[in-house]
């Protein structure tokens, strides 16, 4: 399944190219192009954003929800680890610093 950047990428860039098609095959002048080329990626782009929206919007996808007690457990192991790990570094300089002092 595709994410929804790749879809929203993929609209922009067939908008370009659309809108440079169309731009030139329509118009003349240069301005009128680039205007047509930037109004057509602007609205293809606004199109699909829309369906991009109402699709995942209707779709009832479990793996987008949060997982709020899977997600405190994580949080609360990485906080100890970091207690653990802040704990050992406050060991070592406390040890260099017990070196220095018996240095001097």
């Amino acid at each position: 399944m595709l994410k929804q950047d790749n879809y929203i990428s993929f609209a922009i860039v067939v908008g370009f190219f659309l809108g440079l098609i169309f731009g030139v095959a329509k118009f003349d002048e240069p301005e009128l192009m680039v205007l047509w080329t930037i109004l057509s990626t602007m609205g293809i782009y606004l199109i699909t954003i829309v369906c991009v929206s109402v699709y995942y919007l209707l779709t009832d996808s479990n793996d987008a929800k949060l997982h709020k007690e899977k997600l405190e457990e994580s949080l609360e192991y990485y906080r100890k680890e970091f207690d653990r790990k802040e704990q050992e570094v406050q060991n070592i300089r406390n040890f260099i610093k017990g070196l220095q002092g018996t240095e001097s």
